[in-house]
């Protein structure tokens, strides 16, 4: 649904390549953030190399999700395709923390770690929420500033329009008595004039 030249919704489309490349810069951004927070005695490159793959595993997953679903979600309000879209990237998460510990492990039986688990959640929550808020403010902002550009744009063309058909008419009524036939089509080309613009 557009409006202006401006969504009435706030999410993006996931299938873009801009919004792909972001999320992705985001995300690596991200697993920087973590690799320095929590070294461990792996070191900091391998701690940021599982940890990349890992958060990109899951941002690559839901952008896909996500521009699977976009139709649909647009049919939904904006609190709705949020909730929505905020549970699919908390279900991406867990499912992809699980395997990617059943991984590390060699997919043997051992039981999953749920702090592990857990620990992805909470930060994908907190990512996640801090991102539809961003997005949601960002879209509201440019909202504002479509609507402030176009009340000044019809402010500035009001006046114009009365003083420019004054402006056409006066010529034209003086062109009645002398030249009826140009006078006419002076008529029509401004009433074409008038319609285009």
């Amino acid at each position: 649904v557009r409006q202006g030249t401006i969504s009435t919704r706030f999410l993006p489309d996931f299938c873009q390549i801009g919004a792909v490349f972001a999320l992705v810069l985001s995300g690596q951004l991200l697993a920087f953030v973590l690799a320095l927070a929590a070294p461990s005695e792996a070191g900091f490159w391998q701690d940021l190399s599982l940890l990349s793959l890992l958060i990109q595993w899951i941002v690559l997953t839901c952008a896909a999700l996500l521009c699977a679903v976009r139709r649909w979600l647009g049919r939904l309000s904006n609190v709705a395709a949020a909730l929505l879209s905020y549970l699919l990237v908390l279900l991406v998460t867990a499912v992809i923390s699980e395997c990617a510990y059943r991984l590390l492990h060699d997919f043997s039986l051992v039981e999953i770690d749920h702090a592990f688990v857990l620990r992805a959640l909470g930060i994908s929550a907190i990512v996640a929420a801090l991102a539809l808020r961003y997005l949601y403010v960002a879209h509201q902002w440019w909202q504002r500033l479509e609507s402030e550009t176009n009340a000044r744009v019809e402010a500035l063309q009001a006046p114009i329009r009365p003083h420019f058909l004054c402006n056409s008419l006066n010529p034209i009524a003086a062109m009645i008595p002398v030249a009826p036939d140009k006078a006419e089509a002076a008529v029509e080309d401004l009433a074409d004039l008038l319609r285009a613009s």
